[in-house]
C-alpha cells in the first residue's frame, strides 16, 4: 500500500457501514449523532460498528446505558474477537453507566484508562469536573499511557438515557461545553445516540446543531415486509450518500447495508 494512503487511512475510521454511507470515511475529531426509532436495529448496528472498528485495529469504547456490560462482552465475542485480550490491551473498553442505574452489583471497570466517573454517577454535574480536567490536560490524567486515550472510536448505545436524570438544558450545556471540547481534545470519533419521539423538538434540534454528522435508523413496512433502514441525514464538510440504505442482519447478528 502507498505510504501516503496508509497515513490517510490512519486518520479515518473506515468501517463497512460508514463506507457505504460516507465513502471518504469519518475523520478523527468528528462528532456524530445516531437518531433511532425504538423498533429499529440501531443496537445491533452499534455493536457491529464496534466489532468492525476493532477488526480494523481501531481503539474502541462502547458506552452502555441500556444494557448490562456482560451482554456487550458476549455480543462482541460473537463476532469472533478475543474480547479479553482486547480489553487487557486497552484496545476495547466498555464504559458502564448501566450498573449505577440498577444498583445491582459493581460497575465494570476498564482494565486500562480511568473513565470511572461515568460509571459512578449519571448526574452530569458529577461528570463536569472530570471532563473539564480531560479538556485541560488532553487526557493525560486518564492513563499511564496517554496515547491510549487518543484517536478512539466512542459509541454510546443510548445517550438520551441521561435525560431521565438531567434536564434537557443541562444536557445540552454539558455537551456543548464539556463533551465536544473533550472529544476534540482527544481526537475521538464520538457517536452519540438518541431515541426519537420521546424528548422535545427543541432538544433534538439543539443536539443536531452540535454534531458534524447525523444518521437516522428506522423501520418501514412495505407489502407485508419489514425493512430496516439507515441514511445520512446531514454531514458537514464531507460527501455522503443521502439515500436510504437497507440493513440486513446476518447469522451472528452482524449488520450490513445495501441500497
Amino acid at each position: 500500500m502507498d505510504f501516503c494512503r496508509k497515513i490517510r487511512l490512519a486518520n479515518f475510521v473506515n468501517i463497512p457501514i460508514f463506507k457505504e454511507l460516507i465513502p471518504e470515511g469519518i475523520e478523527f475529531g468528528t462528532i456524530l449523532l445516531a437518531e433511532f426509532e425504538s423498533d429499529s436495529i440501531w443496537y445491533d448496528a452499534s455493536l457491529t460498528m464496534a466489532a468492525q472498528a476493532l477488526r480494523n485495529g481501531i481503539k474502541t469504547d462502547y458506552h452502555t446505558f441500556q444494557r448490562d456490560p456482560s451482554d456487550v462482552d458476549r455480543a462482541i465475542a460473537r463476532f469472533g474477537l478475543d474480547v479479553q485480550k482486547l480489553q487487557q490491551d486497552g484496545v476495547f473498553r466498555i464504559i458502564d453507566s448501566y450498573t449505577v442505574q440498577t444498583k445491582l452489583g459493581e460497575p465494570e471497570r476498564p482494565r486500562k484508562g480511568e473513565l470511572l466517573f461515568q460509571s459512578q454517577s449519571v448526574s452530569l454535574s458529577d461528570w463536569s469536573i472530570a471532563t473539564a480536567q480531560t479538556i485541560k490536560t488532553g487526557g493525560l490524567h486518564l492513563s499511564l499511557e496517554p496515547e491510549l486515550e487518543k484517536r478512539r472510536f466512542h459509541i454510546d448505545d443510548d445517550t438520551s438515557v441521561l435525560l431521565q436524570y438531567n434536564a434537557e438544558k443541562v444536557f445540552i450545556d454539558y455537551w456543548r461545553t464539556r463533551t465536544l471540547p473533550g472529544a476534540r481534545a482527544l481526537d475521538l470519533v464520538f457517536l452519540n445516540s438518541t431515541v426519537l419521539g420521546v424528548h422535545s423538538e427543541a432538544f433534538y434540534r439543539q443536539l443536531e446543531s452540535l454534531c458534524d454528522g447525523i444518521f437516522e435508523f428506522k423501520n418501514e413496512e412495505t407489502g407485508g415486509t419489514r425493512n430496516h433502514l439507515v441514511r445520512v441525514k446531514a454531514m458537514r464538510g464531507r460527501k455522503y450518500d443521502p439515500q436510504w440504505h437497507r440493513l440486513m442482519v446476518g447469522e451472528n447478528l452482524e449488520v450490513t447495508s445495501e441500497k
